[in-house]
């Protein structure tokens, strides 16, 4: 027993200095770079004193590392940006309102008084690009190609309805001669009769081959009583008779004849004294008023005829607003003027030309 304790007492100084070698290299009592192996007794009681050898090699003697914990990084969420194309608001398409161009046909257009057996006077033709006057071959008829356009419309400011009043549907009938010298024009017949009105002369209602619109703006009356009429009217006569400011003012028409949104102003002023026999100091006027969207005015005269002295024949001179239409299919409004001196009557026709009302033909009968 004893001999059991010195020897393990002996290998607790052995792992004591276990960490020195001899001059071999060999730690004592075992191979180079080896413990020594201690093997416990099988049998006996140990001294409390004596504690088991623990192999350094398996466990780290008395030292307590703290377990390396690796810091957690949290990333934030890569989150793409969100392409966003700009929001493009297209405007409404909306189809432009198409101009009027005028036909490239024929149209041909004759004044007339309504009557069912009198035949209709030609006034001229537009010929596909121009206006062209009323002329006649040696046979009375007229010059010119004929029209294809097979409908026929007519218009006049004096029919019941107001000068708004299109008649549509008519047809150009047989021609015969209107007028002593065997000029020809087509018998048009309307549906109802044209009424006398006191600017009546005869030659009141304008017909056009046409298959447009003849008024594709409202043709209205103005008052007659605005004193501007009269004064610009008497303006214009004031230099030639006396009784220039002495006239009525018997037509007013507001129309916006091209389309621009103004309203030309059409005036018929006149001194109509000696009734069927003209007298001194009578006078008769047609003239047109042209605003601007400035706020200018410019007045302008279209007719005028001054009875300085007494006539002997049965009618003075005098001119009157017949019809506002649409002659050739351009959107743009002409204005027909008859005319009537002593034993004879007509109609003549204003287009507008650089924005002024023009003469472009006319016809009618008379000695």
């Amino acid at each position: 027993m004893q001999r059991v304790l010195t020897i393990v007492f002996v290998g607790l100084v052995v792992a004591a200095c276990g960490d020195s070698t001899d001059s071999t290299g060999q730690a004592p009592g075992g191979a180079a770079g080896q413990n020594s192996e201690q093997v416990a007794p099988e049998s006996g009681p140990l001294d409390s004193s004596v504690t088991a050898e623990v192999d350094p090699a398996t466990t780290d003697p008395g030292v307590t590392s703290p377990p390396v914990t690796e810091p957690v990084v949290t990333e934030p969420p890569v989150t793409e940006p969100v392409a966003t194309e700009p929001v493009v608001t297209e405007p409404p398409v909306t189809d432009p309102t198409p101009v009027p161009v005028a036909t490239d046909r024929v149209v041909r257009f004759f004044a007339g008084s309504g009557s069912p057996d009198f035949p209709w006077t030609p006034l001229g033709y537009w010929d596909g690009a121009n206006w062209q006057p009323a002329q006649f071959f040696d046979d009375g008829t007229p010059t010119g190609p004929d029209s294809t356009i097979t409908n026929v419309a007519a218009s006049t400011l004096d029919l019941p309805d107001g000068p708004e009043a299109v008649i549509d549907g008519l047809v150009l009938g047989v021609e015969e001669p209107y007028c002593v010298g065997n000029e020809v024009g087509p018998l048009i017949a309307l549906p109802g009769e044209v009424p006398d009105t006191p600017v009546s002369l005869g030659y009141d209602v304008v017909a056009v081959t046409a298959d447009w619109p003849l008024q594709p703006r409202p043709v209205r009356q103005a008052g007659l009583q605005a004193p501007v009429y009269s004064e610009i009217g008497g303006s214009f006569l004031d230099s030639e008779v006396d009784t220039a400011f002495n006239g009525t003012v018997v037509q007013a028409v507001r129309v916006d004849l091209d389309g621009n949104d103004v309203d030309e102003v059409l005036v018929t002023y006149e001194r109509q004294e000696a009734g069927d026999f003209g007298g001194a100091g009578d006078f008769s006027t047609v003239y047109v008023r042209y605003p601007s969207s400035d706020g200018t005015v410019v007045d302008e005269l279209l007719a005028s005829y001054v009875s300085a002295e007494p006539v002997d024949f049965p009618t003075p001179g005098r001119f009157t607003i017949a019809a506002v239409a649409d002659l050739n299919g351009d959107g743009v409004m002409e204005v027909m003027l008859r005319n009537q001196f002593w034993e004879s009557g007509g109609m003549e026709v204003f287009a507008l030309v650089d924005g002024r009302l023009t003469s472009v033909g006319g016809g009618g009968c008379g000695l």
